[in-house]
């Protein structure tokens, strides 16, 4: 399930309102435009069509998602300025940087925050540092990226919202969303 094209954004929801209706999962209530535009007032951001839309007519967050862990409702997230865009296009694990990081520490960290830690929101906390988050500026606004200690990376193929909430309902805690993504 790739970036889908926002053409396609109207069957895809009508898909998943049916997919979580069959399976029983009880989604946030949808929100208005009043509350989304509200929420990207206060973060000086515009959020991506297919989230929106998933807010509007889907729902607002669950409860359980990827082994019970909670999907994130909108009422949930930091409210922060999201107007810096998010600059990767790549993965980058910083961890894999050897003896660089422990030498450059300060000067890294500075760079992970500019680069990787801004124009994103976060869906999901898996603990142990692992976060799923929506990318909301920069090249890479839809997609839903893995974030770690380690480093940060595209979700298997590159997955927007509604490919990447799809392919955890046709598969629900089987989901293996690094099955088709190795990093370098």
């Amino acid at each position: 399930m790739p970036v889908y094209a926002p053409k396609d954004y109207e069957k895809i929801i009508a898909r998943i309102r049916t997919k979580t209706a069959a399976a029983k999962i009880e989604m946030g209530r949808c929100l208005s435009e009043e509350v989304i535009t509200a929420f990207e007032e206060s973060c000086h951001v515009q959020l991506p069509q297919a989230y929106r839309m998933f807010l509007k007519q889907v729902g607002n967050g669950c409860e359980e998602m990827l082994d019970g862990f909670k999907l994130n409702g909108l009422e949930d997230m930091e409210r922060k300025d999201l107007s810096k865009p998010f600059q990767l296009e790549e993965e980058w694990i910083w961890e894999d940087e050897d003896g660089r990081y422990g030498e450059r520490q300060n000067i890294i960290e500075k760079e992970i925050a500019e680069k990787a830690f801004q124009g994103n929101i976060e869906l999901i906390d898996v603990g142990d540092g692992m976060t799923y988050n929506l990318i909301v500026t920069g090249k890479c606004r839809g997609e839903v990226w893995s974030f770690s200690g380690m480093g940060v990376q595209p979700c298997c193929e590159r997955q927007d919202f509604l490919g990447w909430f799809e392919l955890w309902l046709d598969h629900q805690d089987e989901t293996d969303y690094f099955k088709d993504y190795v990093y370098g």
